[in-house]
């Protein structure tokens, strides 16, 4: 698989989902606490995703 920022998104995405529904699970939140939760951590996720790939394709090329 080619990695490239979109790749790294959307894995970072659904690892930022994941976590936020885990915690919501373990402070039994329900509805909009629940929503607020999984999205911000959706979309921290999907930056840090992103910049992840980013950063690590950039090493391996100046490695090279």
């Amino acid at each position: 698989m080619k990695w490239n920022s979109l790749a790294g998104r959307a894995l970072g995405f659904l690892a930022g989902t994941t976590l936020g529904s885990g915690i919501g699970f373990l402070f039994h939140w329900q509805s909009y606490n629940l929503v607020v939760i999984v999205s911000a951590l959706g979309v921290l996720g999907a930056i840090l995703g992103g910049w992840t790939v980013k950063m690590c394709l950039r090493n391996t090329s100046d490695a090279s």
